[in-house]
């Protein structure tokens, strides 16, 4: 009697666990633009410096870190427990040194050898600090802005894909303006790559743009590349097999980004003030989800930008001080529609050193809140509040 009544009750036990899992599947969840969340510091790696230490990059096999004091340029290599295997600087006139400026982070490029991107050349050095190679373009390189610790290289499979300035010194003519170069890591060619795309406002032939304003940041990924330029609020999606023409783009609907004015006619080369105050897309990172994450700056409309300028009358410095009242500026999650509200993150944290994954993300320590004897890197991860 005991089994007839456990069959008996069977079907209504379906029944309750199907209108369960009906229920999940119709619970509605947060959009993105709702979610609230946050870098969650969850370990560091901390080692006996005293300097400015920023972390460039981590070793494919996870063992070794690459580091530089950012205000020596002194470069320190340790291991996963912090102690230092390796310190020298190579910035200088020596036949091994780097003499032109860094446009980028350092990257390895596999457990014993690392990239260094300047405004003039890449730069191969084992982790003893000895010079492999170093690979020029044809052209002379410039810079036209420089961000020191953003990403200027990225290696995949045979190619080095390069942000370098140089190869259209005129400027003049966008139509004809390629954006990166692509590298050959065997023979050192230089190939340039990424045309303007024919949607993007920078073509507009009555339009006035600036250098600063087509900054692009991008990135690598699979088989995929991934670029913005910095004031235009719009992701490019490019085939490596294709990389003339965009396989996609897609509009990055920020609440608040202050676009330049075409319709301002401007001396090619010349810049004032009124550019560093405009909204500003510095980095982009596609994770493994699927999703970006983004690091900007909303910038300033023209009524906050001449009360800042008035403000500060000549004192440079002061400028950056008070646009930060009006300004939002931080990291966002872009999942390919909609962008979410600013990420946060604890006051020890400055900026992205190194992201692995969406639950791996190294932060540089935040050296105007804190002052230590030693230096530290906090690892962290996205997190729902």
């Amino acid at each position: 009697m005991k089994k007839l009544h456990y069959l008996y009750l069977l079907p209504f036990a379906i029944s309750i666990l199907s209108c369960s899992g009906e229920q999940e599947e119709t619970k509605p969840s947060t959009p993105l633009s709702e979610k609230a969340l946050e870098f969650e510091i969850y370990d560091s790696l901390v080692v006996d410096y005293l300097g400015n230490l920023v972390l460039l990059d981590i070793s494919p096999d996870n063992s070794k870190y690459l580091m530089m004091d950012q205000n020596t340029g002194e470069i320190l290599v340790t291991d996963s427990e912090g102690s230092i295997l390796h310190q020298y600087n190579r910035s200088g006139e020596g036949p091994e040194d780097y003499n032109s400026g860094k446009s980028g982070k350092a990257i390895f490029i596999n457990n014993s050898e690392f990239l260094l991107p300047t405004t003039k050349a890449i730069y191969q050095y084992s982790l003893e600090g000895n010079l492999i190679r170093k690979m020029e373009p044809e052209f002379q390189g410039f810079a036209n802005l420089v961000v020191s610790y953003s990403k200027a290289i990225i290696k995949s499979g045979d190619n080095l894909y390069f942000k370098i300035q140089g190869r259209h010194p005129d400027r003049g003519d966008l139509t004809k303006y390629t954006n990166l170069e692509k590298v050959n890591f065997s023979s050192g060619e230089y190939e340039p790559i990424i045309p303007f795309p024919t949607s993007s406002k920078f073509l507009t032939p009555e339009a006035g743009f600036q250098a600063f304003d087509y900054h692009p940041v991008f990135d690598v990924t699979a088989d995929s590349l991934f670029i913005i330029f910095r004031n235009e609020p719009k992701l490019f999606s490019y085939s490596l097999s294709n990389l003339d023409t965009p396989a996609y783009s897609k509009i990055v609907s920020f609440l608040e980004f202050e676009e330049r004015n075409p319709d301002k006619k401007l001396e090619n080369g010349a810049f004032d003030i009124r550019d560093f105050l405009l909204g500003s897309i510095n980095s982009v990172e596609k994770l493994e989800d699927g999703a970006f994450l983004i690091y900007y700056t909303s910038g300033l409309t023209d009524e906050e930008a001449n009360e800042v300028t008035s403000e500060a009358s000549e004192d440079f410095s002061k400028i950056f001080e008070l646009a930060d009242k009006y300004n939002t500026t931080g990291n966002v999650l872009f999942d390919g529609e909609s962008v979410s509200k600013i990420i946060e993150k604890n006051e020890l944290l400055s900026n992205i050193a190194k992201i692995a994954s969406r639950d791996e993300i190294w932060f540089n320590l935040n050296f105007s809140e804190v002052e230590k004897d030693y230096s530290v890197i906090y690892k962290t991860r996205i997190v729902e509040k």
